[in-house]
Parts: C-alpha cells; structure tokens; sequence
C-alpha cells in the first residue's frame, strides 16, 4: 500500500496507467491478497479506479476535482497559519527562510518536482505551529493530495519539464516571497490573506479569489 501510494503520489506512475495486480505481488514476493487489499484502500482515497472489467489504472484529476481541492485547502491553510504566527520561534522562522531560499533554487533551475515537495515542506513546517493537533492532521492528509495533484499539473501541463516551467509555478513563489516578509513582520492577517487567495489560482473562480484579498 505504502510503496503503490507513494509511486503514484510523486508522479513514478503516470494518470492512467494501468496496475497489475500479480506484477507486484511477484516484487514483493507476495501472494495476491494484499495487493487487492491495497488497491482497496488506494480506491478509497481515489488515487486508482477500479473500473467494470476489474482493471486497475492511476486516477487521472479533472480540473474540477482541483478547483474542489483547492477550494477547501486554502481556507484551511489560511487558518492554519494565522493561528501558527504567534507559536513561531525565531528559530522557526530562520528556518523558513533557508526553506524558502531553497524553493527560489528549484524555481530558477526548473526542478518543478523538488519544487513541489519544498513547497509542501514549508506548509508542514507552518502548519506544526498551529497548535491544533485535528487541524494539523487533516492538512497532512491533504498535503498527501496536494503533491499527488501537484504531479498531476506537471503531467497534464506539459511532457518536457526540463524546457519550461507551469504558470503556477511563478504565481506560487511570488506569493511564498510575499508570506515569508508577512511572516518575518508576524502579520498573522496579511499571512491569511495571501494564503487565501495562494493554492489554486489558476482553478478557483477569479472573483472569488479577489474577494478574499
């Protein structure tokens, strides 16, 4: 389950790709019952379907399910945050900072995958400060998601990562430039407000976004 989920979340197997049951079963040396187990847990959280003739292939996002995504995760994340700003050392936020320097280096040399993963790594770091354990739990979960839907953005957006780079990808790092100076000020409205309108502006609705700046 670990191995199978992992794969898919860091873009090793590709949306759309079918998965044989008995391919790896062979790897792990098992027999096939754990394997059917695991896709049922991965059906669940939809990271496979499972479709009439049984086949088993990697979930493929529509832009709808990323608009919900993005949706519910901003506001969470927006509170998340302005409840961390009080609760961050200066220790922490030294950290954020040679955090967000390295998310500038895998911009600039187009490492849009190390992007990614660096980017979910500040919001976790955020996120710990919250001091609400359910909270934090719940946006671990969906940080889970969100790396499986960042991979999903590269794939659906183009084949040659090493020759561009997403749009979103410049939107996010201006707006992660934005919230380490908020944080540095620890300006708790000014960390929500750009949280509020930073995860998925190229899915939510505009005006929406507008709204909440």
């Amino acid at each position: 389950y670990e191995y199978v989920k992992k794969s898919i979340i860091n873009g090793q197997l590709k949306p759309g790709q079918r998965l044989h049951e008995k391919e790896i079963a062979a790897q792990f040396q098992v027999s096939t019952t754990p394997v059917r187990e695991a896709f049922q847990r991965l059906f669940a959280e939809k990271y496979i379907v499972i479709n009439a003739r049984r086949d088993v292939v990697v979930s493929s996002v529509s832009v709808e399910e990323l608009r919900d995504f993005f949706e519910v995760v901003r506001v969470l994340d927006a509170l998340a945050s302005r409840k961390a700003i009080s609760h961050l050392s200066d220790e922490d936020i030294k950290e954020l900072k040679e955090m967000t320097r390295k998310l500038g280096k895998f911009y600039q040399e187009k490492k849009i995958a190390e992007y990614v993963a660096e980017n979910l790594k500040i919001h976790y770091k955020i996120w710990s400060a919250c001091e609400n354990k359910y909270l934090y739990q719940f946006l671990v979960k969906m940080g889970e998601k969100y790396a499986f839907y960042g991979n999903q953005l590269i794939f659906m957006t183009f084949k040659d990562a090493s020759a561009k780079r997403p749009s979103f990808m410049d939107s996010s790092f201006k707006d992660h430039l934005k919230l380490m100076e908020a944080i540095e000020k620890r300006d708790a409205e000014r960390v929500e407000k750009i949280l509020l309108s930073h995860w998925g502006k190229d899915f939510l609705d505009k005006k929406e976004i507008d709204r909440e700046k």
